[in-house]
């Protein structure tokens, strides 16, 4: 078993790591994809519209780097060339497939980077992570980030994942990530509906309280 077939499932669904071995090699295999495609037909159950397909070689990618970024984070000793070829992806999301299959792990990425600025606000680790995630805007709108994504955020037009944006960014209401027009419809759905259930449970205390 290698080191991805070994971590991915503590990440997948525990939400930690625990290092027996450096991830120095590539570790892409057949069953490291297996993992990944079943933890994301459950997780793609709760994305509205039609359903995402998985993209293998996205997945695989986006693993390994977090996986790396974390052994990076805890080895300080990692050089800045390694982390540099480590945290970057080979290409940018283009199709709702991309933007999925790496969210289903790159939604670890903001508290790696929260981490590294704690060790170090110039940590070059938290930079790249940063610039990885201003590259792949549905992860990235929960980040924190002073400066926004480095082109608007474009989900394919997949209703689901424009909806999913707009919830996670009115979490966060971080201004440099305020979606555009094209998603100014799926804002105004849940700000209202926000709007309704705390009006609602406003009345209901109300309530309770006479």
């Amino acid at each position: 078993m290698n080191w991805l077939e070994e971590l991915l499932p503590l990440l997948l669904y525990e939400g930690r790591l625990v290092f027996r071995q450096s991830p120095y090699s590539d570790a892409s295999s057949p069953e490291a994809g297996r993992l990944l495609h079943a933890a994301f037909d459950a997780y793609r159950l709760d994305i509205a519209g039609p359903l995402i397909e998985f993209d293998a070689g996205t997945a695989l990618e986006a693993g390994s780097l977090v996986i790396r970024a974390s052994w990076a984070l805890v080895n300080h000793d990692v050089p800045n060339t390694e982390i540099a070829r480590w945290v970057a992806m080979s290409h940018r999301p283009t199709t709702p497939a991309h933007h999925l299959s790496a969210d289903l792990v790159f939604r670890f990425l903001p508290q790696i980077r929260k981490r590294a600025l704690a060790h170090s606000a110039t940590d070059p680790l938290a930079e790249r992570i940063e610039a990885v995630l201003r590259q792949w805007p549905l992860s990235g709108v929960v980040a924190d980030l002073e400066i926004g994504p480095d082109r608007p955020p474009e989900f394919g037009g997949h209703f689901g994942l424009m909806q999913l944006y707009a919830e996670r960014w009115a979490n966060h209401q971080n201004p440099s990530w305020q979606p555009d027009d094209s998603l100014n419809e799926h804002v105004d759905l849940v700000l209202t509906d926000r709007a309704r259930v705390g009006s609602f449970v406003g009345t209901s205390r109300t309530r309770r309280d006479d």
